[in-house]
C-alpha cells in the first residue's frame, strides 16, 4: 500500500516556496501536492490506462502511450534538467504498478543504469530518480543492482536491427546473491523497442531472482511497427 511520507511533503512545501512545481504535461504552475495542472488531470491523467507488453518471460506495464504531452513530459525530464518531475511522473506510475503486480510481494526496486560518465554531465539518472520516488511511495528499498560499463550509441538513433547489438555486454551485475530468490521490480522511464529492457532483465534472471516485473512511465508500444521504420527521436 501507497504511505504518507510526511516529513518529505512538508520539506517539498518549503523547497515550492522558493522553487515552483510546474506540471510536466504543459509547464503550468501547480501546488507542492499536485502532479498536473486540472486541465492536464482530465486530458491526461484521465486517459490513463495500463499498457502491457513482454519483456522476455517478464511483463511490463505502463500507464501511458510515448506521444502527445506525455512524451513531451519525458523528454524535458530526460534532457532538459526537469529533475522535479520525477515525483509526479512516478505517482501516476504507482497506480498502474498497484493495479498490476502484488506490490506486497515485491522485495526490491531496482532501476536501468547509466553509465557514470553520463550520469555524471546529465547530473543524475531519471529511472533512478522514479525508483526511489516509487520506493518511498510503497516503502520497498530502493537498490542499484545493475552497472552499464560499456559506451554505447543511443538506441534512438540506430534501426531496430542494430540495437540489440548496441547493447551486448553493456550491463552486469553487481551482485549476483544479493538478488537470488528474490521479486524485483525493474524501472525504467520510456519503453520503445523493448531491447534494454530485455538486456537488463536477462542479466537479473542470471542471479535467479524469484521473479522480476518490469514497469515504465511510457511505452511505445501502439506504434511499434512505425517505430521500427521511424526510431523515435529525441531532443
Amino acid at each position: 500500500m501507497m504511505k504518507n511520507n510526511s516529513v518529505k511533503e512538508i520539506y517539498r512545501h518549503i523547497v515550492s516556496f522558493f522553487f515552483p512545481e510546474y506540471c510536466p504535461y504543459c509547464s503550468s504552475l501547480i501546488e507542492p501536492d499536485d502532479i498536473s495542472c486540472p486541465h492536464c488531470g482530465k486530458s491526461v491523467l484521465g486517459q490513463a490506462v495500463a499498457i502491457r507488453r513482454g519483456v522476455l518471460g517478464s511483463r511490463c506495464v505502463a500507464p501511458f502511450a510515448y506521444e502527445g504531452k506525455v512524451r513531451k513530459a519525458i523528454v524535458n525530464f530526460k534532457f532538459h534538467e526537469m529533475s522535479q518531475y520525477a515525483r509526479p511522473l512516478a505517482a501516476v506510475l504507482a497506480k498502474t504498478i498497484e493495479e498490476e503486480y502484488p506490490v506486497d510481494e515485491i522485495d526490491l526496486i531496482t532501476y536501468v543504469p547509466m553509465r557514470k560518465w553520463d550520469q555524471l554531465n546529465r547530473e543524475y539518472n531519471q529511472s533512478e530518480l522514479l525508483a526511489k520516488e516509487l520506493a518511498d511511495t510503497f516503502s520497498i528499498p530502493c537498490a542499484e543492482t545493475l552497472l552499464k560499463v560499456k559506451r554505447t550509441k543511443k538506441q534512438h538513433k540506430l534501426k531496430f536491427s542494430e540495437r540489440k547489438k548496441n547493447l551486448s555486454g553493456a550491463f552486469v551485475l553487481k551482485d549476483k546473491e544479493w538478488l537470488k530468490g528474490k521479486t524485483v521490480l525493474l524501472i525504467d522511464d520510456v519503453m520503445t523497442s523493448g531491447i534494454t529492457l530485455s538486456h537488463c532483465v536477462k542479466k537479473l534472471y542470471s542471479a535467479k531472482p524469484y521473479q522480476v516485473y518490469c514497469a515504465v512511465v511510457a511505452s511505445a508500444a501502439e506504434h511499434e511497427k512505425e517505430e521500427r521504420k521511424h526510431p523515435v527521436q529525441e531532443e
